[in-house]
């Protein structure tokens, strides 16, 4: 036991040396031009340990966080666990994310975009939705996955006890989770993948892709590890708890869908699963109990919340009814953007701009990209933006759809992950140094568009 402590304790320390290290050096630049330098300019301990701690910082993020749940979930399912059989399974689940962030890399540089990026489909995204609340309705005990049995044996060995199939299942699923759940894009991540379309360094590109992951994994391998220390194995507190974990697995399915599905439909979703919440709070049973009455309290509030929701919805569906009726929808505020499909188009764009003397900004996005729908609710319908972009032309390219055109595109200006933003002058020349990835506050974006202006 003290021989794992101790591992525990020295794998943190060395997760919070290297990420002090590395957050001075580059993480909060959005270029990934920059640390595709970083590279080139300094030797690879100094890299990989910066790139290490990058990881770090990334478990923080939207790019880590929504796997929290799942090896929770995994861990909070065996029957019986150790602090050194939770450090194995954990240990699995972060190999199989880190050697996919590795391979995916590589891939990428030749496929033109990441393998994530293919794999966010709506009939995957669809599928692997509906795998997670199978999963969340086992763990509520609603029902257990038997059949059919060439699927379920498969989920089953999740919840086995010791043996080799587990961890190849264990790792098997963070494979899935970094594919599928985290369709992350990082300014590290497209500047490693810079660097390897740029040198050719395909298998030091994946070994410092490997180093991040690793990183990334860190928290996940100590927050693993603690539940297989902190959690009792047997009695109610396990039953809550197992049922808590399998209300995340629901709301991370919801949270997939959101990628696919109509903003009304998903706000019922929510709606549906407070509810949930709250009979699993016990709101609606009979008590003496001090602790279950505060659990009472939150069910009361998730329950108001939930019905909050619901009621705001009405006035949404009326208001979109009585304006498909009438016709007489009110134009909300937009970005002046010209949406071009093809590489032909822009090209011509780009050429108008230069004949008109004007700077170019150009934005490339999907639907099913989150940072890109984040952007386009709460920093490009912003008037200070949408003032600053009149004085460019703007271009909005959509790359949601894996055909011909869009490949050439994303080989054209070396696209590897969304939303990516790049900048040309009035000249035509382009800004790399403005060069930009992943999701960008209004301050940030409205500092660049003052830049390329």
């Amino acid at each position: 036991m003290k021989k794992n402590t101790y591992l525990l304790s020295l794998i943190g320390l060395i997760g919070i040396v290297s990420s002090t290290w590395a957050l001075p050096v580059g993480f909060d630049s959005s270029n990934p031009l920059t640390l595709a330098h970083l590279i080139q300019e300094n030797s690879p301990w100094v890299y990989l340990t910066i790139f290490f701690g990058l990881g770090v910082l990334l478990a923080f993020t939207p790019c880590v966080l929504p796997m929290v749940p799942i090896l929770s979930g995994i861990i909070v399912g065996q029957n019986s666990l150790s602090l050194s059989r939770a450090f194995k399974l954990s240990a699995a689940y972060v190999i199989g994310m880190a050697l996919t962030y590795a391979l995916a890399g590589m891939l990428a540089a030749y496929l033109g975009s990441t393998v994530q990026t293919l794999m966010q489909q709506p009939w995957i995204i669809g599928t692997f939705s509906v795998l997670f609340i199978l999963m969340a309705l086992s763990m509520l005990d609603i029902f257990h996955l038997r059949l059919p049995s060439s699927f379920n044996s498969r989920l089953s060995q999740l919840s086995q006890k010791s043996n080799n199939k587990s961890f190849i299942s264990v790792a098997l699923m963070g494979v899935i989770s970094t594919l599928i759940v985290s369709p992350c894009v990082t300014a590290p991540l497209i500047g490693v993948l810079t660097y390897i379309g740029q040198e050719g360094q395909v298998l030091k590109g994946g070994l410092i892709l490997f180093v991040m992951a690793l990183g990334m994994g860190t928290p996940l391998l100590l927050v693993g590890a603690g539940y297989g220390s902190l959690l009792p194995n047997t009695g109610l507190w396990m039953i809550k708890i197992k049922q808590f974990f399998g209300l995340l697995m629901l709301g991370m399915a919801i949270w997939m869908l959101s990628r696919i599905l109509p903003n009304t439909i998903i706000n019922v979703l929510w709606a549906l699963l407070l509810i949930m919440v709250s009979f699993y709070l016990g709101l609606f049973q009979n008590t003496t109990s001090n602790g279950q009455r505060v659990m009472q309290i939150f069910g009361s509030l998730a329950l108001m919340i939930s019905g909050i929701m619901l009621y705001s919805l009405v006035p949404t569906m009326v208001k979109n009814n009585a304006n498909a009726n009438t016709h007489t929808i009110a134009a909300p505020k937009e970005a002046p953007f010209i949406k071009v499909n093809t590489l032909e188009e822009i090209n011509a764009q780009l050429i108008q701009a230069k004949q008109a003397h004007k700077p170019v900004f150009l934005e490339f996005y999907a639907t099913w990209c989150s940072d890109c729908q984040a952007m386009e609710a709460h920093v490009f319908n912003q008037p200070d933006i949408i003032k600053t972009m009149n004085g460019l032309v703007s271009l909005k390219v959509n790359l949601s759809d894996n055909t011909p055109e869009t490949r050439e595109i994303k080989k054209k200006f070396a696209i590897y992950g969304l939303p990516e933003m790049i900048f040309f002058d009035s000249l035509g020349a382009e800004r790399s140094g403005l060069t930009s990835a992943g999701y960008l506050n209004k301050a940030e974006m409205l500092s660049l568009l003052k830049k390329a202006k």
